[in-house]
């Protein structure tokens, strides 16, 4: 199965697929939530995802999917390798994650080695957990998952009462959750707040 919403490059998987009869595309879909309806009646053995879909996004629908059919073997295929998507990716436990800037023949190892049971993480993922996930700095080793939630919120410009109401929570919370994130962080202002979430990967869309 193939979840991406690049026509152009899930038909040219698709041409490469039928060159190998062990493989075999039964479906495709070009966001996250026909790609949920699709794998689940479909039930591939594997699902190719890409991380930026409309409507839900891959990283999340794999996590729902893993819960739904955790026999289902899932290799993210995207051109994202920020800290926080790397982060996102390990914490979800998917099998596999590659650049789609690969050469096709590493993405037919790639998905042959994650459908055999296996698992297939490129070298620059690898690389992202090495040297950005293990720094004493790294967000996730300073910042609850609520508090990255809101920052993800403030760094796309949403004002105290869009994220409150978003949450569930009330505008003071919010500011209480602003001020620890700087404090935590050391940062003294917004301008310094955008560039460290930009240095991670927290700006990408909350």
């Amino acid at each position: 199965m193939i979840v991406d919403d690049h026509a152009l490059l899930a038909e040219t998987l698709g041409a490469w697929f039928a060159r190998h009869p062990d493989l075999e595309l039964v479906g495709r879909a070009e966001d996250g939530e026909a790609g949920w309806n699709l794998c689940l009646t479909s039930k591939p053995a594997l699902a190719v995802v890409d991380v930026d879909l409309p409507k839900l996004d891959g990283l999340e629908l794999s996590r729902r999917l893993l819960i739904q059919m955790p026999a289902l073997r899932i290799l993210i295929m995207t051109g994202r390798m920020d800290a926080y998507t790397v982060w996102r990716a390990s914490q979800i436990g998917v099998h596999g994650y590659i650049e789609k800037t690969l050469a096709p023949e590493m993405l037919i190892e790639a998905i042959r080695t994650v459908a055999k049971g296996n698992v297939f993480f490129s070298p620059t993922f690898h690389k992202v957990k090495q040297e950005w996930l293990s720094q004493p700095e790294a967000f996730q080793k300073i910042l609850s998952e609520r508090e990255q939630v809101v920052l993800r919120r403030v760094v796309a410009g949403f004002d105290d009462e869009h994220i409150a109401k978003e949450l569930s929570i009330s505008p003071s919370t919010v500011i209480v959750h602003r001020k620890h994130i700087r404090q935590k962080l050391e940062l003294h202002n917004d301008r310094e707040l955008v560039a460290y979430a930009r240095a991670w990967g927290l700006d990408k869309g909350a």
